[in-house]
């Protein structure tokens, strides 16, 4: 068993005016998350090993914590400096299909870019058009019908009260699966 699996699921919090607010696995998405953590980390390779390689690091985990931001968790984005999690932007679920295709359509497309472009021969595809119609309009094509259909659903609920307490309600049957 790893040990930081074995946490507790639910932290409770005094909030402001006698509330009590209710944090999510309070231990995940905290000092692993961090940007402040990314630029130490893409330096410190950076300056010992390959300049390159510390901006390939840098710019991987900044990529990955920027795109947690858009969910519902968040992350304590500057630990150590803060001990306080930012909330998170709340558009897309961890179940929701599309975004998750999204992101792994667009690893592999820059996976096979990256192939070609450095394979010693003459690129297969002129970049610019090879990451326009590869990646930049079937990913933005995708999202669009996305956040169309987000939104019509979003309509269906009489306050904005009701649809963020359903969409709470769909991230929480999402996590028990």
């Amino acid at each position: 068993m790893i040990d930081i699996f074995g946490g507790p699921s639910f932290e409770f919090r005094r909030a402001q005016q006698d509330r009590v607010e209710i944090q999510f696995l309070p231990w995940h998405r905290a000092w692993s998350h961090s940007l402040v953590l990314a630029a130490l980390l893409g330096l410190s390779v950076g300056l010992l090993a390959n300049v390159t390689l510390g901006l390939v690091i840098f710019a991987g985990m900044a990529v990955h914590i920027l795109e947690d931001q858009l969910g519902y968790m968040g992350s304590n984005l500057f630990w150590p400096l803060s001990e306080t999690r930012t909330g998170g932007l709340r558009l897309i679920h961890s179940g929701d299909a599309i975004p998750n295709f999204v992101t792994v359509w667009s690893a592999l497309t820059l996976i096979l870019f990256n192939l070609d472009r450095f394979s010693g021969r003459p690129p297969f595809f002129e970049p610019a058009s090879f990451l326009l119609f590869a990646l930049a309009i079937p990913a933005g094509a995708l999202l669009l019908i996305y956040l169309v259909g987000k939104f019509a659903r979003r309509r269906q609920f009489t306050t904005v009260e009701a649809a963020k307490q359903a969409d709470v309600l769909q991230e929480l049957v999402e996590t028990e699966a």
